[in-house]
Parts: C-alpha cells; sequence; structure tokens
C-alpha cells in the first residue's frame, strides 16, 4: 500500500502541472492514499486525499466529460470525513456533490445507478445525524429507482436490495409501519440468495436479514417466536463466517448479542442476557483504542449491563454501564454526530443510580448532561420534545429532593415547550400533557396558586381520552385527573369535584387484563381516597386493590428486588382491608380479602407451593399453559416497567394474550378460580375442628 502511494506521488511531480492527465495522477494519488486510510486510520491521509480530489475538480470544469467522476470522488472521501469525525459540514458538502453529479448522468449512463446509490447513502447518514423524515424518504426512492437499474444479474443488484432494505428498517423504526419492515426483510432475503456459500458478503447478508427478523419479534403485533430465533440462527451462522482475525467479527459478535438480548426481553431466559453481555465483552476487546466501531461497543455492553441491572439490581452492574458510557462520551467530542446520543446514555443511567441510592451530584451531572443535548438538537429535530422532556423530569427530580422553586419554574417552560411540539395525532401527546400537569401540581402543592391546579385538571382532562380503555397507561391517567379533583375539593369544598374523582376511581373496576404497578398504586389510591372521604365506594376500592396486587405478584420475577419494592408498598392492604370489611358489616368478604392478602406475601415468602406450580405438574396440557403463562407474564412486566405511548399497542397485544391463557387454565379441573380471590365457603372448610380467629391490626 505504501508503495501504490509512493509511486502514484512519483508519477504526479513528474507531470508538469499544465499537463492535460494532469487531473488523472491527481486522483490516483488521491484513490491510493484513500485505500491506505481505510486500511490504516491516518486521518492526514483522508484530508490528503480530498485536497488532491478538489485539485482535480479545479482541472474539470462543466462540460469536461470526467467531471461527474470527481464530484464523486471527492464526495465519496468527504463521507469518509465524516464518517471518521462526525463534522456536519463534511457531510452536507457530500452530499451537494452528489447531487452535482448525479445531474450529469443522463438516464441510460452506466454509472447512473452507483451515483443515485451513493446520494442515497450520504442522505441516510444524514438522517441518522440530524433526524429529518424528508431525508430518509428521498434515499429510499433513490435506492427504488437504483434497484430499477440493476435487473437480475446485474453484478450489484444485492447492493441495491440490502441498501434499499436498510432505509426501508430505518422507518420503521422511526415510524413503525409494519409493511416497511416486512418489505425490508423480502429484499434481504432475496439478497441473501444472491450471495450463496463463500461470497465474500454473505456474512453481512445474513446479519443485516437477521436484524430485520428481531425487530419484527420485538416490535410488530404480527411478529412471531420463529422470527427471534431464525434471528438469532442467522447471526450464529454469520459469526462462523467471520472467524477469529476476520474484519467483520465484532460487529458479528455485536449482533448476535443484540439479538440474544431481544430474546431475553421476550422470553425472559437469564442465560440469554448473561450470553449477550459475554458477547458484547469479546466484542469490545477486538476494538481497542481507535478502532471505528469502539464507541458503539462500549455503548452496546453498556446497554445490557443497564438491562441486567433493571433484572437483576446488581449495583456493580450499573455502576460498570456509566463508566462505559463515560468512555463512549469521550470518543464523541464536540461537533460528532453521535455526541447527543451518547451525553442521552450516560444521563439516563445516572439518573438511574440517583434513583437507586440518591446521590445528589448524579442528579446534577445528569441534568448538564441533557442541557448539553438539548443544545444538539436544534428547533425541528425531531428528537428535540424528548431531549427537552428528559430535562424537564430531571429538574422535576431535583426539585423534589430539594424544593428550589427555580427548577420546577425551568421544568414547567421546558414541558411547554415539549407540548408544542407535540400536536393532536403525535404519539406522546398523552405523555407531554400527564408531565406538565404533574409539574403544575407540584408547584400547586408548593405554592398554593390555584390556576396551577386548574390548568393542571384541564390537561389531564384533555389526555384522558387520548389514552382509552385497554391503554396500557390510563389506569395512571386516571388516578391523576382523580386525585386532582380531589385536591380542589378539599381547598374549595365543590361537591362535583369529588364526585367526578370517584366516578373516575370506579373504572379501575372494570380492569380485568393483566396489571401493572400504575394499575396497582392507582387502586391503593382510590382506596386511600375513599377512607379519608368516607366514600362508600372504600370497600370495592380494596377488594380492586387486592385483585391488582395478586394478578401484579403472579408478574414479578423471584428476583427479591422486585418482590420487596411491591412488599413495602402494599405492607397494610390487606389489614386495612378486613378493617374496612368490618366497618362496613361485611364481615364475610373482610375474611375473603384479609387471607388473599396474607396469602400473596406468604407464598413468595416462605416458598410455598403456589397455584402455578400445582398447574404446571397436573399434566402435559397444564403444563403447556404454565409455561405459556410464565412467559406472556415476563414479557409484560418487561413491557410495563419500560412502559411508553408508543409501547402501547403492543402491551394491548400482550395483554390479549394473557387473558385468553388465563381463561384456558381457569378451563381445567380444580382451577376454576386461578387468579381469583378464596371464596369464603372454601375457607370455612378450616373451622370444622374447631375456631378459627383471625386477629388484625389496622390504622
Amino acid at each position: 500500500m505504501a508503495d501504490d502511494v509512493e509511486q502514484c506521488r512519483a508519477a504526479l511531480e513528474k507531470c508538469p502541472p499544465d499537463h492535460s492527465d494532469r487531473s488523472h495522477f491527481l486522483d490516483n494519488l488521491a484513490l491510493s492514499l484513500r485505500d491506505r486510510f481505510t486500511q490504516r486510520g491516518i486521518p492526514s491521509d483522508l484530508d490528503e486525499c480530498i485536497e488532491l480530489h478538489r485539485a482535480a475538480l479545479l482541472l474539470r470544469p462543466l462540460g469536461h466529460s470526467n467531471r461527474s467522476i470527481s464530484l464523486n470522488n471527492l464526495a465519496i472521501s468527504l463521507r469518509d470525513k465524516f464518517t471518521q469525525q462526525g463534522v456536519s459540514s463534511d457531510l452536507d458538502e457530500s452530499i451537494e456533490l452528489y447531487r452535482a453529479a448525479l445531474l450529469l448522468q443522463p438516464h441510460d449512463h452506466s454509472l447512473r445507478s452507483l451515483f443515485l446509490s451513493n446520494l442515497a447513502l450520504s442522505l441516510r447518514d444524514r438522517f441518522t445525524q440530524r433526524g429529518v423524515p424528508s431525508d430518509l424518504d428521498e434515499s429510499i426512492e433513490l435506492h427504488r429507482a437504483a434497484l430499477l437499474l440493476r435487473p437480475p444479474g446485474h453484478t450489484h443488484q444485492s447492493d441495491s436490495l440490502s441498501n434499499l432494505a436498510l432505509g426501508l428498517q430505518d422507518r420503521f423504526a422511526q415510524r413503525g409501519v409494519p409493511s416497511d419492515l416486512d418489505e425490508s426483510i423480502e429484499l434481504l432475503r432475496a439478497a441473501l440468495l444472491l450471495q450463496p456459500h463463500g461470497h465474500s458478503n454473505r456474512s453481512i447478508s445474513l446479519n443485516n436479514l437477521a436484524v430485520s427478523l428481531s425487530l419484527r419479534g420485538r416490535y410488530t403485533q404480527h411478529g412471531v417466536p420463529s422470527d427471534l430465533d431464525e434471528s438469532i440462527e442467522l447471526h450464529q451462522a454469520a459469526l462462523l463466517l467471520c472467524s477469529p482475525g476476520h474484519s467483520e467479527r465484532s460487529v458479528s459478535l455485536n449482533n448476535l448479542a443484540l439479538s440474544l438480548q431481544d430474546r431475553f426481553i421476550q422470553r425472559g431466559v437469564p442465560s440469554d442476557l448473561d450470553e449477550s453481555i459475554k458477547l458484547h465483552r469479546a466484542a469490545l476487546l477486538l476494538c481497542p483504542p481507535g478502532h471505528s466501531h469502539r464507541s458503539d461497543s462500549l455503548n452496546n455492553l453498556a446497554l445490557s449491563l443497564g438491562d441486567r441491572f433493571t433484572q437483576q439490581g446488581v449495583p456493580s452492574d450499573l455502576d460498570e454501564c456509566i463508566e462505559l458510557h463515560r468512555a463512549a462520551l469521550l470518543l464523541h467530542p464536540y461537533g460528532h454526530s453521535n455526541r447527543s446520543g451518547s451525553l442521552n446514555n450516560l444521563a439516563i443511567s445516572l439518573r438511574n443510580r440517583f434513583t437507586q441510592w440518591g446521590v445528589p451530584s448524579d442528579l446534577d451531572e445528569c441534568i448538564e448532561l441533557h442541557r448539553a443535548a438539548l443544545l444538539l438538537y436544534p428547533h425541528g429535530h425531531s428528537s428535540r420534545s424528548g431531549s427537552l422532556i428528559n430535562l424537564a423530569n430531571s429538574l422535576r427530580d431535583r426539585f423534589t429532593q430539594r424544593g428550589v422553586p427555580s427548577d420546577l419554574d425551568e421544568s414547567i417552560e421546558l414541558h411547554r415547550a415539549a407540548l408544542l411540539l407535540c400536536p393532536h395525532g403525535h404519539s406522546v401527546r398523552s405523555s407531554s400533557l400527564n408531565n406538565l400537569a404533574a409539574s403544575l401540581k407540584d408547584r400547586f402543592t408548593q405554592r398554593g396558586v390555584s390556576s396551577d391546579l386548574d390548568e393542571c385538571i384541564e390537561l389531564l382532562r384533555t389526555a384522558l381520552p387520548l389514552r382509552p380503555p385497554g391503554h396500557s397507561l390510563r389506569s395512571s391517567s386516571l388516578n391523576n385527573l382523580a386525585l386532582s379533583l380531589r385536591d380542589r375539593f378539599t381547598q374549595r369544598a365543590i361537591p362535583s369535584d369529588l364526585d367526578e374523582a370517584f366516578s373516575l376511581f370506579l373504572q379501575l373496576s372494570h380492569v380485568s387484563h393483566a396489571v401493572s404497578r400504575d394499575d396497582l398504586t392507582a387502586a391503593k389510591s382510590w382506596a386511600t381516597s375513599a377512607e379519608k372521604t368516607n366514600h362508600s365506594s372504600a370497600l370495592l376500592a380494596y377488594q380492586t386493590a387486592l385483585k391488582f396486587l395478586d394478578q401484579h405478584v403472579t408478574l414479578l420475577s423471584p428476583s427479591s428486588r422486585h418482590f420487596d419494592v411491591v412488599s413495602m408498598a402494599t405492607a397494610s392492604l390487606a389489614v386495612d382491608a378486613f378493617s374496612c370489611g368490618i366497618r362496613h358489616d361485611a364481615l364475610t368478604t373482610a375474611v375473603e380479602l384479609v387471607e388473599q392478602g396474607r396469602a400473596v406475601f406468604w407464598t413468595h415468602l416462605a416458598r410455598f407451593r403456589t397455584t402455578l406450580d400445582e398447574l404446571s405438574m397436573d399434566s402435559h396440557t397444564s403444563a403447556a399453559l404454565a409455561e405459556e403463562f410464565k412467559q406472556l407474564s415476563f414479557r409484560l412486566r418487561n413491557a410495563f416497567d419500560q412502559s411508553t405511548e408508543d409501547q402501547s399497542s403492543q402491551i394491548r397485544e400482550l395483554t390479549m394474550q394473557w387473558d385468553d391463557v388465563v381463561s384456558r387454565i381457569r378451563m381445567l379441573p380444580d382451577f376454576s378460580r386461578f387468579l381469583q380471590p378464596p371464596l369464603f365457603s372454601d375457607l370455612q372448610k378450616a373451622a370444622e375442628e374447631g375456631p378459627v380467629i383471625i386477629v388484625n391490626a389496622s390504622q
């Protein structure tokens, strides 16, 4: 490679400045320098390459037969420089040069498909950096045009199929239209057929198809479990083609790790997540300091460790996750296209650690990182609203901890700005309305200004229809609005506010699907509010809360961390329910409720055999239903833990499947009361040989 560069340099030195072929010699030296840069990654080689291409272009004015070639060469080198250094202006210039080159290529020119493809790839890069949807749409249309010029038998048809597929994959990730992902999968299957065993690009094609199948298995309603299994098999096949020493081995290790991570999220087998982390560690070892993929590898390992911390609660996983995100951020200096993502990842991890252990410096650093990220999302960027919300929520956390009024005021202004970017029909509008309402209510609590509470209530009323029955966050919306109305009743004693509050709480009793912690929290709020106001719905509130508790504990993993959170929050629920039953002269109901609550905790704490254990041992059919129930429960718990507006349709689909398997279990002999409270008539049998005395201690 060094010989090539020196030979080209010597040839250029012999060529006089006014020689007609000088542009040709300039290009040759530039191309040899770019090849050496690709091999060794020395930035000065690429800088010199670009200057030589500029010089060649000056010697090929408009009308020159090779001007389009010069434009294309300079554009490619500028795109390479952007990929290495992340400077936006390099990518912008690259795109303009590609456009100019394409205009010089007639529709029947042999290089037109190449120029279409190059421009499309640069537009996709710019979409990745700035999130402007029109760049991605144009990129996809250009790839379609290039594919039409590469019919079956064309040497680059597989490249065009893959490029178009990856653009559609990106658009699915942004907008969630399943047809884009389905088309992507079909195109990638076609590309793989053109790259049989022994083809140099087969491992890349296997990886691309595997990624699309993994996306469909995880994010779409019509994705099936076999999509993820096929994805993992394809990644494993690709890894076999990237033996130690292969330049793409680290990418292949990383892709297999991500698919195992997806399968863990879907099915909850801990070994999948552990293996994913091992593979990410192996990939990182192949990306030493200076490697172009090192920052991606650091980030992926950090995210996997974050997932394991969420599942198992081991502090060292979160600490290592944070240090890896710090290392990734150092590789994304000011001006780098991925800096904003790195800032956000580190900020979110620090906020998670603050939530766990309450160290103020973690939250302060989190806020400064979110401020820095927001500066990188100008007006018009698709991620600006999310960045505003992240900063606003962190400032609200700090207000909650320290009570500094300016933090809360700034949080409110940021939430107002975010709401303006979430117009009617926007996927996160209801969350934005709820966020602003929550901050206004905090300010009302602190300062007592009635207009803040009134605006809070109006915002929550606007948000509620955006979360109709069946929406995963509806209970949270019902609870927020009901509590705000109750607070206004406390302040002004308007009976209609209290009536409306309890009409909202009463809707919780109709929830029949698998419940989240939000559902349980809302039912607890109902019971507390009914006790405070001596409302007639108190006993129904306790019945609903204990039903939710029973179901929610069933969704939890054996991890004591998950159970401890719920048990602390609901410690007195059963004894308070018993007390309420006695006060309402509903003695048999009181006994049923206290036994239901007692059973939930003692079954877990004493590791008693559960109904689910009995189901697993009953018969082959029962065991299959028990396994299906466990997998759906795990997927629901993960979905609830990460619940967002965008995931609501996925949660709704999982909930329908969960309801269906519960119904089938209840049809089995001896399991008709599965996940339902015990009947007094059954409990009464315990008193056949003498009285049973219940001692209750409740406020």
